[in-house]
């Protein structure tokens, strides 16, 4: 009887120049840098396995156990890796497959090295005539590897906060939503909405120290509070001690100013849009590009604001990028 074959490796290589990645560079600066622990234990969990690793929502929790961070920081890196094409995230949407062309090249480099036989059953991302190894875990200095590069630029984004995303029924009445990783969201603008006394501006100041209602937030904790017993306390007393832990650093939410940018786009481009425009101004250049680009808008005489946006970010993006590979 033949023996079976194995497929997992026993080691990889770690490139010298792993942390000159821009990939990884914006990984630590978006989620710090004890996001590399945490990307590199996935790759030790797909190249134990060989070339993959199939998403499981177990996942996080042995991750955070083996890392000792919270689940909800693990869920937020593994965005951030998809969103900057650490991995593929046109697979991960459609197979939940975590893996990626660098991924698949460097195994199957590492099986012909050792005299293995390689075969790429299924989610295979590289052809027999692409073999190069991918900058998302080693830059190049070539002038081939400065057009990929490039053109890895153009689809490359910067990871957002979660957004609201979809809707479930709550326990006391107001709506949840859910982000792809079950992040959940409190419909505070409906809960709040035509209370007596509270403002429009209220609202939009709760949601933002509340962040859009996330379930893990202090804020939303002690808005709900409010909303199931009023009598407690006037509601502007949860907003300024709010407003004081946010002064004080025990609460990190959007400025008023990104906060406001925000809105803008909620209330003015499609939800599409929208959501790919978040991805691109947490970088603070984009962020003042986008603010100039909104003042434009508001002059009138753009019929398709989220495609103006969009595309003149872009556009800012990769001048940026440029100068960065120069």
């Amino acid at each position: 009887m033949g023996r079976n074959v194995k497929k997992g490796l026993d080691y990889f290589p770690f490139d010298v120049d792993f942390f000159q990645d821009i990939k990884i560079r914006k990984l630590i600066k978006y989620q710090r840098g004890k996001a590399v622990t945490v990307y590199a234990l996935l790759l030790c969990l797909i190249y134990k396995n060989g070339y993959y690793m199939l998403w499981d929502e177990e996942l996080p929790f042995i991750l955070s156990e083996q890392t000792g961070f919270e689940e909800a920081y693990i869920q937020e890196v593994v965005k951030c890796c998809l969103a900057l094409g650490l991995f593929s995230k046109e697979l991960f949407d459609k197979e939940k497959v975590l893996t990626s062309i660098g991924i698949q090249e460097r195994y199957k480099r590492i099986c012909d090295d050792c005299r293995r036989k390689c075969e790429f059953s299924e989610f295979n991302l590289i052809s027999s005539e692409d073999k190069r190894i991918s900058s998302e875990e080693k830059p190049k200095n070539s002038a081939e590897s400065t057009q990929i590069k490039e053109k890895e630029i153009k689809e490359q984004k910067i990871p957002p906060q979660t957004p609201p995303n979809g809707v479930v029924s709550s326990d006391r009445g107001g709506r949840i939503t859910s982000s792809p990783f079950s992040e959940k969201y409190f419909d505070i603008k409906a809960e709040l909405r035509g209370k007596p006394g509270i403002t429009e501006n209220d609202v939009w100041e709760a949601m933002r120290l509340a962040e859009n209602g996330k379930e893990s937030s202090i804020g939303t904790g002690l808005i709900k509070q409010w909303l199931d017993n009023p009598s407690m306390c006037d509601f502007y007393i949860i907003i300024q001690n709010l407003q004081r832990m946010e002064r004080e650093g025990q609460i990190r939410v959007m400025s008023h100013e990104n906060y406001f940018v925000y809105v803008f786009l909620l209330m003015n481009l499609t939800k599409s849009d929208a959501d790919s425009v978040r991805l691109y101004i947490q970088d603070p250049t984009l962020f003042e590009e986008c603010k100039k680009l909104i003042a434009e808008i508001k002059k009138g005489g753009i019929n398709q604001p989220g495609r103006f946006l969009l595309k003149k970010l872009r556009e800012c993006q990769m001048s940026i990028n440029k100068q960065n590979l120069k």
